[in-house]
């Protein structure tokens, strides 16, 4: 990766970093940040949604992230995936975060996990009752 691409990669950096607090206002918190060097850079912020905002906030915290168009794709990314937690239907697993690709195709992803304690749940509808 030349000179060139490192500073384009540092300058999304800077952006998304600089963002954290409007993240946190719009109820999501950053657990990690991954940062992949290849021939394609990419940042990987993982969110965690903490609270819900309403329609309005969501809003007001867009016009908020201004000419940051990054940032309001992230904003909207977020808001858009914390809907798909009742994707999956299923009490052994939790709706855990959202991971977002950012490279120059991005991509957004939910991320379920298996659930605290799910040894004592058993699905209404198992056909496999022992």
């Amino acid at each position: 990766m030349g000179e060139m691409g490192m500073e384009k990669l540092k300058a999304v950096i800077d952006e998304v970093t600089s963002s954290f607090p409007l993240f946190e206002k719009a109820g999501f918190h950053v657990e990690e940040v991954q940062v992949e060097i290849g021939m394609t850079p990419k940042l990987m912020p993982r969110f965690k949604q903490v609270k819900e905002v309403s329609v309005s906030e969501q809003e007001a915290l867009l016009q908020q992230a201004g000419e940051k168009k990054l940032v309001k794709f992230m904003l909207i990314s977020l808001f858009k995936s914390s809907k798909m937690k009742n994707l999956i239907n299923d009490p052994k697993l939790d709706f855990h975060g959202i991971e977002i690709d950012l490279t120059a195709v991005p991509s957004v992803r939910s991320i379920f996990r298996s659930a605290k304690n799910c040894d004592n749940v058993v699905r209404l509808d198992s056909h496999d009752h022992h």
